[in-house]
C-alpha cells in the first residue's frame, strides 16, 4: 500500500509498505478520508515530541471494512465507519471509571510512533468504529474528531439556553465549537477573530455578532451587544495571553469561561478580576469515548453542519505538498481532508 512517512522534521515521503493484518479484535479499513490537523502540522515542523520519526501520522479519520480480524462482532466488510482513534486498554483505573481517553496503556493511531492513516488501509480495533449514515460525506465524517474535542469543551456549561455567548478563535476547533453552541439554542453568539474570510465562515455557521479587535474596539462592541452586562460564557479556542484576557474581560459577573485553546505553556492571568468578580474557568481536553459516539450521532442525525469548514479535498499524493503549505503559507484554508477516492 502506499503511506506517507514522517521520517525528519518537514520531511513527508511516499512510501510502499506491507498491508497491515488485522489482529483479533480489529478490522481492516481502506482509509476513505483523513483531516490534516493543526498537531499533525506542528508534529511535521518537529515542535512537539508528539511524532516520532519514522511514522505515519493521521488521526482525523474515517474508513471501509475491508476485512474483519478473528473475534469481531458487530461490523461487516462495505460498513463505512468513523473511528475513535485511541486503543484504549478497558482494564485499567482511568478506563473503570469510563475517562478511556486517559487511558493509563492507549495508543493513540497518528501519534509518537503509533501509525495513523495518512496511508490506504490502516488496521483499528472494533470497539473503536462508529457506523457512518449513508449520505454523510467521507470528508465530513473525517471531522468526526476535532468536532468531539470541541463538543467535549462546550459541554462543560451546563445550558446555553439564552445566554450571550462569546467565541474567540476561528481555527478548526473554534468553529465546531460555535456549531456546537448553536445546536444548543444559544441567546446572542459573538464571534472574534482578527481574519475576516474565517469571520464569515462564522457567519455562516451561525455567529450573530463578528467582531475584528484589529478593526475596532473590541470592549466597547462587547459592552455595546451585551446592554453593558458582558458575556455569560466565553469560549477561549487560540490558547494565548492576548485572546485569554479578551474572554476573561467580556464576562458579566459570575460569568464562565471555557478554555479549549492549547499554545502558550504560561499566561498572566489577573487573579483580582476572577476572585472579586466571581468568575468561573473551565479547561477542557481532548473528549471521551460517549462524547465521540455523541458526535456521531449529530453527524448522522444531521444536526450539526460542519461542510463549510472543509477547505480542500486532495489525493494521498498531494498530502507532503499540503502540510508544507499550511505550515509556511495557509492562507485561508481552514481544514484541508485527503481522499482516498473509490
Amino acid at each position: 500500500m502506499k503511506a506517507i512517512v514522517y521520517t525528519a522534521p518537514e520531511k513527508l515521503e511516499i512510501q510502499d509498505l506491507p498491508v497491515p493484518v488485522p489482529k483479533e479484535g480489529e478490522v481492516l479499513l481502506k482509509v476513505r478520508a483523513c483531516g490534516i490537523c493543526g498537531s499533525d502540522v506542528h508534529g511535521y515542523l518537529g515542535r512537539t515530541g508528539r511524532r516520532t520519526a519514522p511514522m505515519i501520522m493521521g488521526h482525523e479519520f474515517c474508513g471501509e471494512v475491508e476485512e474483519l480480524g478473528t473475534g469481531t462482532k458487530t461490523l461487516k466488510t462495505g460498513d463505512r465507519v468513523a473511528v475513535y482513534p485511541v486503543d484504549y486498554c478497558g482494564h485499567c483505573k482511568m478506563c473503570e471509571q469510563g475517562d478511556v481517553h486517559l487511558c493509563l496503556n492507549k495508543r493513540a493511531f497518528g501519534v509518537l510512533d503509533v501509525d495513523g492513516a495518512f496511508a490506504e488501509y490502516i488496521s483499528v480495533p472494533e470497539k473503536c468504529c462508529f457506523p457512518i449514515a449513508d449520505g454523510i460525506s467521507d470528508s465530513v465524517a473525517s471531522l468526526m474528531e476535532p468536532l468531539a474535542v470541541a463538543y467535549r469543551g462546550i459541554s462543560h456549561c451546563e445550558s446555553f439556553e439564552n445566554k450571550n455567548v462569546l467565541l474567540v478563535g476561528t481555527g478548526t476547533i473554534g468553529l465546531l465549537a460555535l456549531a456546537c453552541v448553536k445546536m444548543k439554542n444559544a441567546g446572542k453568539i459573538i464571534v472574534s477573530d482578527l481574519s475576516d474570510d474565517r469571520l464569515e465562515v462564522a457567519k455562516k455557521l451561525g455567529a450573530d455578532v463578528v467582531i475584528n479587535p484589529g478593526r475596532e474596539d473590541f470592549g466597547q462592541r462587547i459592552m455595546a451587544e451585551t446592554d453593558g452586562e458582558g458575556v455569560d460564557v466565553s469560549i477561549e479556542a487560540v490558547g494565548i495571553e492576548p485572546t485569554v484576557k479578551q474572554v476573561m474581560d467580556a464576562l458579566k459577573l459570575g460569568g464562565e469561561a471555557i478554555w479549549i485553546g492549547n499554545n502558550a505553556p504560561t499566561i498572566t492571568i489577573n487573579m483580582q478580576q476572577v476572585v472579586t468578580r466571581e468568575l468561573k474557568i473551565q479547561g477542557s481536553f481532548l473528549y471521551g469515548l460517549e462524547e465521540f459516539r455523541q458526535v456521531v450521532e449529530f453527524i448522522n442525525e444531521k444536526k450539526v453542519f460542519v461542510d463549510t469548514l472543509i477547505s480542500k479535498e486532495i489525493s494521498l499524493e498531494e498530502v507532503p505538498e499540503y502540510f508544507d503549505r499550511l505550515a509556511h503559507a495557509p492562507g485561508n484554508m481552514i481544514k484541508v481532508v485527503m481522499t482516498n477516492r473509490q
